[in-house]
């Protein structure tokens, strides 16, 4: 029985070790940008005694971001599953990097903010970037 369960364990590592040699085998070597116009955005949000922080950021690349829209999109759980709709900021920059903060005075309960990024540039089509970002009160 013990030599059954070793060439069961055997094959079991041999096969793992034989498919994690070909998937390597397949990925590209090549370094490929993620992102055509922005190197990066940042987006916080917390809610301290009532009021709602949210806070967004980006860092463009020197010469290519030419403009970036925000939206953001307050909202707070109804019936467990479903999200309904507070209030919405959109915000517009022409700036390389930019910062924005907004706050939101809330009722007690769970919220999400969902941000999109539309970053456009020379760089190539425009970036859609979303985050959601949660927190109760």
């Amino acid at each position: 029985m013990r030599k059954i369960i070793a060439i069961l364990t055997c094959a079991v590592i041999l096969i793992g070790a034989f498919s994690s040699t070909v998937l390597a085998a397949d990925e590209s070597t090549e370094i490929m940008p993620r992102l055509n116009n922005v190197a990066s955005v940042g987006s916080s949000f917390t809610i301290i005694d009532g009021t709602a922080y949210i806070s967004t950021s980006y860092m463009g690349y020197p010469g290519i971001t030419s403009s970036v829209r925000i939206t953001i999109e307050l909202q707070k759980r109804n019936l467990l599953v479903f999200w309904k709709d507070v209030t919405q900021w959109v915000v517009v920059s022409y700036e390389e990097d930019d910062f924005f903060e907004h706050t939101y005075q809330v009722e007690s309960g769970t919220y999400r903010v969902r941000i999109t990024y539309e970053v456009s540039g020379n760089g190539g089509t425009t970036d859609v970037i979303e985050e959601v970002l949660k927190d109760s009160y």
